[in-house]
């Protein structure tokens, strides 16, 4: 994996010019990313559905949180060759602290939330969270680079054997927040399908952050 040299910055981009913060498909080839494509509209623009906590208030932090609008945003997505791997990107504009508050409600839903439910039609989908100290891809250690804060969670959603999985990295640059998004079936550890995620968050790890923050791959 490359790294970033902080010292070859690019200018800061003007709040009409999100658009050029996230990844697109010319990015892709340089960033040996050759197995995905840019689809032709984000996967997901829909808002969340109901969740619900362990208590009353952690439920109503859930659906607040989850639900936060910015003042502007604009999102891309990508899929790979076989459609097994769906990578979400979102860039947004938040107003003067709002970014700072969003992502104390992320880290604190993360904190008290082992698990929750969402709402589907008739459906009740469980979700639960990935202990970072179980998760391969060391989200603790990510954190650590990006931004003037970031958070990285794995979530996996529904019955075992059949558990989707949601990998999720939040940047803030001041008031602006990278939201960059891996969904997947969950593999076996060690299984082929694992090893091709790894490789993909690892090479959008680099990319969309670097894109977003104006930092040059080194």
């Amino acid at each position: 994996m490359s790294t970033f040299d902080g010292s070859q910055s690019a200018p800061t981009a003007r709040p009409g010019d999100l658009e050029q913060l996230l990844v697109t498909a010319a990015d892709l080839a340089d960033a040996r990313l050759d197995d995905f494509t840019e689809l032709a509209s984000p996967s997901s623009d829909e808002d969340p559905p109901p969740m619900t906590g362990p208590s009353p208030e952690l439920t109503a932090l859930l659906n607040k949180a989850f639900n936060d609008k910015a003042a502007r945003e604009v999102r891309t997505s990508f899929m790979n060759a076989d459609s097994s791997i769906v990578v979400d990107e979102g860039v947004s504009q938040r107003a003067a602290g709002a970014a700072v508050a969003w992502m104390a409600d992320m880290r604190q839903v993360y904190a008290q939330c082992a698990a929750w439910t969402m709402s589907i039609g008739d459906q009740e989908i469980t979700i639960q969270v990935v202990d970072p100290a179980d998760d391969p891809s060391e989200p603790l250690k990510v954190e650590q680079r990006f931004g003037d804060e970031a958070l990285m969670r794995t979530m996996l959603a529904g019955p075992v054997g059949q558990q989707a999985q949601i990998t999720t990295l939040l940047v803030r640059d001041g008031d602006r927040a990278l939201e960059l998004t891996f969904r997947s079936l969950a593999g076996e550890p060690g299984g082929s399908e694992a090893a091709q995620l790894a490789t993909a968050m690892s090479k959008f790890l680099e990319l969309a952050p670097a894109k977003f923050l104006g930092l040059q791959l080194g």
